[in-house]
């Protein structure tokens, strides 16, 4: 009896854990999945630009409905380009949420027509900044 009390207090310090909260949101993320969303480009002067995304979370209607999956800045959520971390979320409410966040490309990127891809699990958001220029993309007269 002694070895069960051990063996359920290890479980729930692992559990705890970081790498435990890691292991749990990777397993409601095998039923649930993000979509990472580019949703448009507004050109700055000077030749920089902002890019917008949002991600919208949804589980499969046989699985358990989730609020809320954590996936921490690393492997499983990063950009493409040097800076992996580019404020992109780390928590993904339920539901579909559009332009969550901004992030500013320099004029080298742009210039360079880089392809920055969002990246969270297996989905990815794109930009192409060779097929911003024809303003299908181009949210700059937005408000």
């Amino acid at each position: 009896m002694h070895h069960v009390y051990i063996a359920s207090l290890t479980l729930a310090i692992l559990a705890a854990s970081p790498a435990g909260a890691q292991e749990e949101a990777a397993e409601q993320a095998s039923s649930c999945f993000v979509e990472p969303v580019f949703h448009c480009v507004t050109h700055l002067d000077g030749g920089s630009a902002i890019g917008h995304f949002g991600y919208t979370l949804q589980c499969p209607d046989d699985a358990e409905p989730v609020e809320e999956i954590f996936i921490d800045i690393g492997d499983d959520n990063l950009f493409s380009a040097e800076r992996k971390d580019r404020g992109q979320p780390k928590a993904f409410l339920s539901g579909e949420h559009v332009d969550e966040f901004e992030v500013e490309f320099s004029l080298a990127e742009v210039k360079g027509a880089s392809a920055i891809q969002w990246s969270v699990l297996d989905k990815t958001a794109t930009v192409d900044f060779s097929k911003t220029k024809d303003g299908s993309l181009d949210c700059s007269g937005l408000p």
